[in-house]
């Protein structure tokens, strides 16, 4: 597989995650957090989903980038920034779930969101880093 074709597949892979779940936490919390193991929603139950549109508009940004039908006069300085924008808010949240792991103040079914983010960060940053954007131009 050629290495544009990569670019493109994770990009948007990552983008429909995010998408995806976050249009679920929006319309269906208690359904969501019960697939990802959450035992215990948060209270009130509308607190998941709030945090639903910011995980929807996260995973939006990847669909408003070169290459995509959404884009409109971009170019890959806008691409390099939404990587490094979301790599960046992925970090932090990965983080953040990982101290709240280690003092207890989450369950352990969180770990997947950490692992998910923390490998989507790590991904972003080597590919920054690497100049990736520039296979897929």
């Amino acid at each position: 597989m050629q290495p544009r074709t990569l670019v493109f597949l994770y990009h948007y892979l990552a983008g429909l995650t995010d998408t995806t779940t976050g249009l679920l936490l929006l319309f269906a919390p208690a359904f969501t957090l019960r697939l990802m193991g959450v035992a215990h929603p948060p209270h009130p139950l509308w607190y998941a989903s709030y945090i639903g549109v910011f995980v929807l508009c996260v995973g939006a940004s990847y669909f408003a980038i070169p290459g995509s039908p959404l884009a409109h006069n971009t170019n890959a300085n806008c691409w390099r920034t939404q990587w490094m924008l979301t790599a960046l808010i992925r970090s932090a949240i990965a983080i953040f779930i990982l101290a709240q792991l280690a003092v207890g103040a989450m369950s352990f079914a969180w770990f997947a969101v950490a692992l998910t983010d923390g490998a989507y960060a790590l991904i972003q940053w080597i590919g920054l880093r690497r100049n990736w954007i520039a296979l897929a131009e």
